[in-house]
């Protein structure tokens, strides 16, 4: 069996980041933008709002007339009629007079201020103002939410529903888009069957296959898996042919250069250039990654553990630069460790973590776990990184864990 020599987790990223991305663009209708990419930034053609809005019920007026207006002084103020939402303000405010609104109303012209009915009495055609304002006070003036020109959404940005709130704010009905990357995914292993099929004693079902496909789904590309490879570099290149046309190729299965392991074979056979075959990490060292026809594959451990921490901290950085995204922040949370967390020195080791509160504190407990146990993986809540130079984390360290999303 041929050893790996293996690269730092840091140097497996710069390796990876190397990789040139260049996405299409395509304009889609908001109602089908969410949580795609934006590949323009998007500047509001108009003011929002475009006129000056009541935030509240109540009444406009101009502040230097209620000056000094308390509970026990209150101030008098003619009613001079009133507007509603969707109505256009046609009346200019008098001194010592104002104007009934309702919420989101427009406001007059000469009014500063708006009091709420809540601190205003009823008196005939008037109303005593109990409360004094300062100018401006419950008023959205026109381009105080966004500006006309201003950049509201930024090129690479991922839309949430907020973002698409505001483009429909400014009219916008579709928007430009990066296309999503389409990954192909493939299974190898003569141990390995489909997920619908009953295995046959000393096999097993695909479950990386699964695993791959929606944690690429789940962060936004398009996934086309084409099925199970056998041990053999003649299948696994075949299959990688057949994923040829697509913008990422992930394999998992044989990864360890042991004697029955045909990945990398395969991808020199055809042209394939491999960067580096393994990575100083646990679990998850005998990764891949190399170029083929110009595009990025990954071969990742046959080991469900290892394959899907693998797929988190390699693979997914490099998708969110195929499709374009750019200020992706990782969800992270600080807690106290529950009990010891040994480590292998001189290896970066990622271990599952579940977290719970207690009384305002955030504490976290490993969950240990082989690197064949996709289990460990339901009911965790993240995990920890030991680094490389670190001999493990002691009961009550604080410690930062790296949500699953």
């Amino acid at each position: 069996m041929e050893f790996l020599k293996a690269v730092s987790s840091s140097e497996a990223l710069a390796m990876i980041n190397s990789f040139r991305a260049d996405p299409e663009k395509e304009t889609v209708a908001i109602n089908d933008a969410l949580h795609r990419i934006l590949a323009e930034d998007i500047l509001s053609p108009e003011d929002i709002p475009p006129f000056p809005r009541s935030l509240v019920d109540g009444f406009a007026l101009k502040v230097k007339d209620i000056q000094g207006a308390k509970e026990t002084a209150p101030l008098f103020l003619y009613v001079q009629g009133e507007i509603r939402i969707g109505e256009a303000a046609s009346v200019e405010l008098e001194d010592g007079k104002c104007v009934y609104l309702t919420t989101g109303a427009m406001i007059p012209e000469g009014a500063d201020g708006v009091v709420m009915q809540e601190f205003v009495r009823a008196a005939g055609d008037a109303i005593e103002v109990t409360k004094t304002l300062h100018r401006g006070e419950n008023i959205c003036f026109r381009g105080e939410d966004i500006a006309k020109g201003a950049v509201i959404l930024k090129k690479g940005g991922r839309l949430s529903p907020f973002d698409i709130g505001a483009l429909s704010g400014i009219g916008r009905p579709a928007v430009p888009v990066y296309k999503l990357p389409v990954a192909g995914v493939i299974s190898t292993g003569d141990e390995i069957v489909p997920v619908e099929e009953a295995p046959p004693f000393g096999k097993i079902r695909d479950i990386n296959g699964h695993t791959i496909a929606n944690l690429l789904k789940g962060n936004g590309a398009a996934c086309t898996f084409f099925g199970i490879g056998k041990d053999s570099v003649g299948s696994i290149a075949e299959k990688l042919q057949l994923a040829r046309a697509s913008d990422l190729m992930i394999l998992s299965g044989g990864s360890s250069k042991g004697q029955r392991d045909y990945m990398a074979d395969a991808i020199t056979r055809l042209g394939g250039e491999i960067l580096f075959h393994g990575i100083n990490i646990k679990p998850g060292k005998p990764t891949i990654f190399g170029k083929l026809w110009g595009k990025p594959v990954f071969g990742l451990p046959g080991h469900p553990n290892s394959c899907a921490m693998v797929m988190m901290r390699f693979v997914l950085p490099l998708l969110r630069k195929l499709k374009g995204e750019e200020g992706y922040r990782e969800k992270k949370a600080a807690g106290i460790l529950s009990t010891n967390i040994p480590s292998t020195s001189g290896i970066e080791e990622y271990v599952k973590v579940t977290v719970r509160e207690v009384d305002g504190d955030r504490y976290v407990s490993p969950v240990f776990s082989k690197s064949s146990a996709i289990s460990s993986f339901v009911g965790a809540s993240g995990y920890v990184i030991v680094p490389e130079g670190k001999d493990g984390y002691e009961k009550d360290e604080r410690v930062e864990v790296y949500l699953f999303e």
